[in-house]
């Protein structure tokens, strides 16, 4: 059997096929293994078909027996690329570099605005959404002024606090944003964000989702747009963290991909700072001002194989 009993939207058959897994993934037997192969190799969507009949008979016969839903998730793509949402996969020139060795990469996802994690400058910014006013300070002076110097592109959650802060200041500075979301393109959430959009593709960056463009929000894909974030920065900057939180899951998957985390000390009676305390205990590095994290941040593009020379405007 090939594609030909699937009905075909404009070429669009591999791409639903890929966000069907997705959508799917805990029913394939051996998705780890399966990942691998989609991210090391080009797939066509007959040497999908075929790879499935194979090696996962459980989940080919399934597929065949939900055909309607294979169909729909085509259309929903064709339809959504129609209004200029924008889909990327292994194999496809845009699909991040970054993700192609990264557990669980995404084997598709979407995105509306322009793809900024090309540029290769990516720094990933986390942290609390009730910071402290200090942490506001910080972030208003040494952050912008080490976007002021670098231009970098700012990858985070678009959550309130921290997240929030990390987007606007990289558009006040005129640096591309990469909001990451935990729902649909078409579901966004935090739903204060939907007057975002245009800022943030109008100053060069995107919104990303893995999902479905009408899939709600749900607590368990915190943990997947965690994992994105980690991944599409070079390094992570850990604003401020309790112990238990997703700016802590995000450092330790960005430790967990060979990456470098910068933490702001904090002080040991301050809750909310006891994450970054924990990290930095373990190793991680301190940041203090923009001249730390501007040096820091060109020595991790200095490793980077098409690294640009630096800039030694600013800091």
């Amino acid at each position: 059997m090939g594609g030909s009993c699937f009905a075909a939207f404009g070429g669009m058959q591999y791409l639903a096929l890929l966000r069907y897994l997705q959508k799917n993934r805990r029913l394939v037997q051996n998705f780890n293994h399966f990942s691998e192969i989609i991210l090391s190799n080009e797939k066509s969507f007959e040497g999908l078909c075929n790879y499935l009949r194979d090696e996962e008979p459980l989940f080919y016969k399934l597929l065949m027996t939900r055909k309607s839903e294979f169909d729909h998730e085509a259309e929903e793509i064709s339809l959504q690329a129609r209004l200029g949402v924008q889909f990327t996969y292994p194999g496809e020139k845009l699909y991040p570099t970054s993700f192609l060795h990264m557990p669980g990469a995404p084997l598709i996802f979407s995105f509306r605005g322009h793809p900024a994690w090309i540029h290769g400058r990516s720094i990933a910014v986390v942290g609390s959404r009730d910071a402290s006013q200090l942490s506001h300070l910080w972030m208003e002076e040494c952050f912008s002024e080490f976007l002021q110097a670098e231009q970098a592109v700012v990858v985070s959650g678009g959550a309130r606090g921290i997240d929030q802060i990390a987007h606007r200041l990289a558009l006040r500075n005129q640096s591309p944003t990469i909001v990451t979301l935990p729902s649909g393109l078409g579901a966004i959430y935090p739903s204060s964000l939907t007057a975002w959009q245009n800022p943030v593709v109008d100053g060069g960056g995107c919104f990303v989702s893995e999902y479905g463009f009408r899939q709600p929000m749900q607590k368990y894909f915190f943990h997947d747009r965690n994992r994105l974030i980690a991944g599409l920065g070079v390094l992570t900057l850990l604003v401020e963290a309790r112990r238990r939180s997703g700016s802590m899951l995000t450092a330790q998957l960005t430790l967990q991909l060979g990456k470098n985390v910068l933490v702001i000390p904090g002080h040991p009676s301050e809750g909310s700072h006891l994450g970054n305390l924990d990290l930095l205990a373990e190793g991680a590095t301190v940041v203090r001002d923009a001249q730390d994290l501007c040096t820091y941040f060109r020595g991790e593009l200095n490793l980077l194989p098409s690294a640009s020379p630096m800039d030694s405007r600013g800091c």
